[in-house]
């Protein structure tokens, strides 16, 4: 079912565990034609070894999606709950999850993955101490990958202009304002004055308050491939529907389909990959 030429799911999880490359042929068979592949927390092998094993099933991953026709960009690093994760076995969080950061730019200067993320804040209420903890880490991550120009991902709480504007501060302070995007934004979010990019969930009413605020945006579903979760994610083929939904109701569709899918991911990823 080709919709547009090009069909770029901006945030998906595809895990072995979940319904893995059927979701894949799912998303290729209502037109999409690429994803950003991003590793999923799996806290079942031992603090030790637990990014470099996160971090190469993730490539493995993204191998077998590649060879099912959709191409990928992969995005890797620690998930801020893994700070839970390593508190629980004995582990100082920060030093073990700063050790992700500079394992996931080695992953990445070596060719194997492409983006740093989803990296930040947890997105639920924690101790001042932790959340501080987290700004530490994001400071850090800024900091490694400056000298590479590698784009970062967000995973954050939901964030009024003011924050916004702080994480602003801090990726010009530490980094580039021009690869930090803020992903599982609000479409609502888009009103606010901030440089930081959004990817939006590709509800029907999101995608329609995004175009409306003429700001740019990237779609994407969050898809969390959970077998035990299938009714609470919004399924693989969301961001192609949506695609049709534009096609079908904006006489302009050619215009956004191409700086969704085509002029701001290449602008974020400086990748043309995106053109099956």
């Amino acid at each position: 079912m080709e919709i547009f030429r090009s069909i770029f799911d901006n945030f998906m999880h595809i895990r072995r565990s979940g319904f893995y490359m059927e979701s894949v042929k799912l998303f290729k068979h209502y037109g999409g034609t690429s994803i950003n592949l991003v590793n999923f927390p799996e806290y079942n092998s031992g603090p030790e070894n637990y990014y470099d094993k996160l971090y190469s099933d993730t490539v493995k991953t993204a191998y077998n999606v590649k060879n099912n026709g959709i191409d990928a960009v992969i995005t890797i690093g620690p998930y801020p709950l893994d700070y839970f994760y390593f508190l629980n076995n004995n582990k100082e969080p920060v030093l073990y999850m700063e050790k992700g950061i500079d394992l996931a730019i080695k992953y990445i200067n070596d060719g194997k993955a492409d983006v740093l993320g989803e990296i930040g804040y947890p997105h639920f209420p924690v101790s001042d101490e932790m959340y501080e903890k987290s700004g530490e880490i994001l400071k850090y991550a800024m900091d490694s990958c400056k000298d590479y120009n590698i784009p970062i991902i967000l995973h954050t709480e939901d964030m009024d202009n003011k924050r916004y504007l702080e994480i602003e501060s801090m990726a010009k302070n530490h980094y580039n304002i021009n690869k930090i995007m803020k992903h599982h934004a609000n479409a609502s979010d888009l009103n606010y004055k901030n440089n930081i990019l959004k990817s939006i969930v590709a509800s029907r009413n999101n995608v329609r308050e995004a175009i409306e605020s003429k700001n740019d945006f990237l779609l994407e579903t969050d898809y969390t491939d959970q077998k035990e979760k299938i009714n609470k994610v919004i399924p693989p083929y969301s961001v192609p529907k949506r695609a049709l939904m534009i096609k079908n109701g904006y006489s302009n569709y050619d215009e956004i389909l191409n700086k969704i899918f085509i002029d701001i991911p290449y602008r974020f990823y400086q990748k043309d990959f995106f053109i099956i």
